[in-house]
């Protein structure tokens, strides 16, 4: 039995009006999250500490607020880092087991764990890549002391009031969708591999209770525990 004409001539449209939507460049997004693939780039043969060492990060935001949370040793750490909407300071906090420490950056001081790239020079261009809808633009970073460079993409689309503050990348004004970072040492690449335009709750911004205000050396200290 053949499909009649208008049934045909339905599913044809919902499958273009579906290819549409997914190709279709966002823009003015303000709020939801974002999910990272990790992907480090030291072989685990040489360093077995690798393997259970968080696999994804998640950033939410809402209203200049930021929040990126990365959990690794099997569930037993997670760590946090926090920008609020008045960028006043970087927050890191960190919860192992039942212990849980905040830190909350002082001046110009930067997520701890976040290794700073010194001599960082960026190379922007007219290149582009869709990222999840966005597009993206490029920019190449060249770390002359480290003899490294590596290709960088970033989305101004994504409305975040210097969504890089805290971080090596503080001068570029575009939330990072494909890049490299070091953490304590440990060179790794971020890609975004999922966006959720979903309602984020406001709460989630503030340092809860339970947390343990301590000194930038403590909690420096705990971070490199953590990587041996």
């Amino acid at each position: 039995m053949q499909m009649p004409l208008k049934i045909i001539s339905i599913i044809l449209f919902s499958i273009t009006m579906f290819l549409y939507s997914c190709n279709k460049e966002k823009t003015d997004v303000d709020e939801g999250v974002i999910k990272y693939k990790i992907t480090y780039l030291e072989d685990e043969s040489t360093n077995p500490v690798i393997s259970i060492m968080p696999k994804s990060l998640i950033m939410r935001f809402k209203d200049n607020s930021v929040i990126m949370e990365v959990e690794g040793w099997l569930g037993i750490f997670k760590s946090s880092f926090i920008k609020n909407r008045n960028d006043s300071q970087a927050v890191t906090l960190l919860k192992m087991l039942n212990k849980k420490y905040c830190y909350c950056g002082q001046g110009k001081d930067g997520y701890i764990g976040f290794d700073a790239y010194n001599n960082i020079k960026i190379i922007h261009d007219d290149s582009t890549k869709n990222i999840l809808g966005f597009n993206c633009k490029h920019a190449k970073a060249v770390l002359s002391d480290k003899n490294i460079e590596f290709d960088i993409y970033y989305t101004d689309k994504i409305k975040i009031k210097n969504p890089n503050k805290f971080t090596p990348y503080q001068n570029i004004q575009g939330v990072l969708m494909d890049f490299q970072i070091e953490m304590n040492g440990l060179p790794m690449h971020l890609t975004a591999t999922e966006f959720k335009p979903v309602n984020v709750d406001d709460k989630i911004f503030k340092v809860p209770e339970g947390y343990k205000n301590v000194e930038r050396q403590e909690i420096d200290k705990i971070f490199s525990s953590i990587e041996k």
